[in-house]
């Protein structure tokens, strides 16, 4: 090999949370890291909601909120809103468990977050390289020890590469991992306003006390016209981040544009009040893999492994996916510094990340959930029918003053099985249970 060929002892292609955790516990080790990032910066091409968990965060840096991060509002409310056509249900909580010690997770802003998520990276001694893409990989006797990218003889070594390349999952498809490019019904796309509005705006109208107090809201209903998806609501300091996500396939079969959805969404009757007067400073759109273990590709081979949203750890159901990502770039990072320890970088050897995230939240989690997209495909009275019912429901128990209460549930009765047969309410209801619970 000549002295000019760049070498390291472990590549990460992509800066994104996967990537950079892993790089930090990389370079922690001792071993010489390069993590090859195609934005102009880490953070460049990552768009989310969204927020951050601190169980995550601390787990890579236990001194995390002494370094002073880019957060924005604590979440100290989080649940459901539920829209009919022209109503609102609000199922949240606050107190207790969402307002632990530390706070259970952080809204943050990704163009913010993940440049100085890296910059923690490169304190430890990881050396980024930004602006380059990389192509393909480098082998030897069919082992990976290395990538090619776009840079003139941009040819770079490593016996371990992790690829944290996101959603576009080029990379992780040539090596093998996975023979399908992405699933539309099982990919989904997400569109997003940042509204700017005064803090006090933003406190008055959600009733939140102070910038020390936010929300976290995922909204299910009318807000995706009964397709596969959800909105959701978060507060920075000084605006909303307000959004709809629905898979590719039903975008495909109804034709409807996803603006169009997100306009509709905040021109709703409930939502339009919470934005009044609000300027638009942001408006991006993100794919987000929703298979979760079903579209879960092959994680290692000899001399690679793959994290991240590149490898579909997305918990849909719950928004997870930056601690999934996190918890994957540690594990793979792990992995990485065993099989420089037994100078063995065969799929043998990096086998030992799956093992790894096996005991973790992550596959856990994926596995459990494994039937909540089909589910959702195949109930779409969960995105219309019943939050409507919701709406009706509570409207009329909470208003049907002076009128004889049996009369009352009768007509909330009536409400439900006028769409929805109660035979067939019973087993929606067990159908759910089956692929919340993974049985």
């Amino acid at each position: 090999m000549s002295k000019d060929k760049l070498q390291y002892d472990v590549i990460v292609v992509g800066a994104g949370m996967a990537g950079s955790t892993a790089a930090a516990i990389v370079a922690r080790s001792g071993l010489k890291v390069a993590v090859i990032e195609r934005g102009v910066k880490p953070g460049s091409k990552n768009y989310f909601g969204g927020a951050l968990y601190t169980h995550a965060l601390l787990d890579i840096y236990p001194d995390f909120f002494d370094r002073k991060p880019p957060l924005e509002r604590p979440v100290t409310e989080t649940g459901f809103w539920f829209l009919s056509e022209d109503g609102m249900v609000k199922a949240t909580v606050q107190g207790g468990y969402v307002n632990s010690d530390p706070i259970d997770a952080y809204v943050a802003l990704r163009a913010e977050f993940d440049p100085w998520w890296a910059e923690q990276a490169a304190a430890e001694g990881a050396f980024f390289i930004p602006k380059t893409l990389v192509t393909d990989f480098l082998y030897e006797d069919a082992k990976v020890i290395g990538v090619k990218t776009d840079r003139p003889e941009g040819d770079v070594y490593a016996p371990v590469v992790i690829i944290c390349e996101g959603v576009n999952n080029l990379l992780t498809q040539k090596l093998g991992l996975i023979d399908h490019d992405l699933k539309i019904s099982k990919t989904a796309l997400a569109v997003k306003q940042l509204i700017s509005l005064p803090a006090k705006d933003i406190n008055a109208r959600l009733g939140l006390l102070d910038n020390k107090h936010g929300l976290a809201i995922s909204v299910i209903g009318d807000v995706s016209l009964g397709m596969p998806g959800l909105g959701f609501l978060y507060t920075t300091n000084n605006a909303l981040s307000m959004g709809v996500g629905v898979t590719l396939d039903a975008l495909e079969e109804t034709q409807i544009k996803p603006y169009e959805l997100l306009q509709r969404y905040l021109e709703h009757p409930a939502i339009a009040p919470i934005i009044k007067d609000g300027q638009l400073m942001e408006y991006g759109a993100h794919l987000i893999p929703e298979g979760g273990w079903t579209t879960l590709p092959k994680l290692y081979t000899d001399g690679a492994m793959v994290a991240g949203d590149a490898a579909s750890m997305v918990n849909a159901i719950h928004w997870e996916g930056t601690n999934m990502a996190i918890t994957a770039g540690k594990q793979a990072a792990l992995t990485a510094i065993e099989a420089h320890k037994k100078n063995d970088f065969s799929a043998k050897t990096l086998a030992g990340y799956q093992k790894r995230l096996n005991e973790t939240f992550v596959l856990k989690d994926l596995k459990q959930y494994r039937k909540m997209s089909a589910f959702l495909a195949n109930h779409p009275e969960f995105m219309d029918i019943y939050p409507t019912f919701l709406n009706d429901a509570l409207g009329m128990f909470f208003t049907g003053f002076g009128k004889p209460k049996g009369k009352l549930y009768k007509d909330i009765f009536r409400s439900l099985t006028r769409r929805r047969p109660l035979l067939k309410a019973v087993g929606d209801l067990v159908a759910f249970g089956r692929a919340i619970t993974g049985i």
